[in-house]
């Protein structure tokens, strides 16, 4: 079901909407529209409205009798005036940073809400927007899921286990017995991703998703680290799975770590040049 309407009464029929739609579904006659037996393949993502320059196509249903008033000029914006610069956005891609050290400053839920308001708009398979999330903030929770994590790396030590010799298991044993957290980093915050397993393309959208938030909480004053560790034990240790409490018909895409850094980082550390093949 299309959710557009069109005020034709400032459509200036220049059919950018229609060149622009990604499925190719907008037709232009005496205006813009869709043939009712292509509606089903509308992927709702929204360009039609945001790209018209007289603001004619509405979020409601897009058909010909449908009326909008003209967006202001407060809410018409175009790309060129959010005004980031190569330069900016290098500085700002490089100095971003894992954070795996956090303060104790707690993380309020409507920072968060205020957070995955803007993660919500990362992009995703035909518009699919399949990936949901897990949001713990109880610290004691928490350290618990690391706990479990440990017992599953504890067992794992003692077997012969190929693991063994790709992660140092025993040492972050030893480290947790230590009163230390090699797998949670004591964060203040953990979110969990996950999305339906019948959706094939969900995996890819949700570390998008993923990432977006990764990206997003500098401005926020925060940080994050993919909890990797977290996420190898989830699949062996059945104990997490509850734990976590992904549905049985969802598969976990990744846990993240977030919170406030403890320290500040002042450079950016060198990387390898891109391995390009050009042709």
């Amino acid at each position: 079901m299309l959710n557009r309407k069109l005020n034709t009464k400032i459509c200036l029929k220049c059919g950018t909407c229609a060149v622009d739609c990604p499925m190719g579904l907008i037709e232009m006659k005496d205006y813009p529209e869709v043939p009712k037996e292509s509606e089903i393949f509308c992927n709702q993502c929204g360009h039609c409205e945001v790209i018209c320059p007289e603001g004619a196509i509405d979020s409601l249903n897009f058909a010909t009798d449908g009326i909008k008033a003209v967006s202001t000029d407060k809410d018409k914006i175009s790309w060129e005036e959010i005004d980031i610069s190569p330069e900016q956005m290098e500085l700002y891609m490089k100095f971003r940073r894992s954070i795996r050290h956090y303060n104790d400053q707690v993380v309020e839920k409507e920072v968060l809400e205020k957070l995955f308001d803007l993660v919500r708009y990362a992009p995703s398979a035909g518009n699919g927007q399949p990936v949901q999330w897990i949001v713990f903030t109880d610290r004691d929770k928490i350290r618990e899921i690391a706990g479990r994590t440990i017992e599953w790396m504890r067992e794992i030590s003692k077997q012969d286990s190929p693991l063994n010799e790709m992660i140092p298991f025993s040492s972050m044993v030893e480290a947790w017995d230590n009163g230390m957290d090699p797998i949670l980093r004591n964060s203040p915050c953990l979110v969990v991703a996950h999305a339906p397993k019948e959706n094939m393309m969900a995996a890819g959208d949700g570390m998008i998703a993923l990432t977006h938030l990764d990206l997003a909480l500098p401005s926020f004053g925060m940080g994050g680290c993919w909890a990797g560790l977290l996420n190898i034990a989830y699949s062996q240790y059945p104990p997490l799975k509850s734990m976590l409490g992904i549905p049985d018909e969802n598969n976990i895409i990744y846990p993240f770590m977030v919170g406030y850094p403890k320290y500040k980082y002042h450079g950016i550390p060198e990387r390898n040049k891109p391995n390009i093949t050009w042709k």
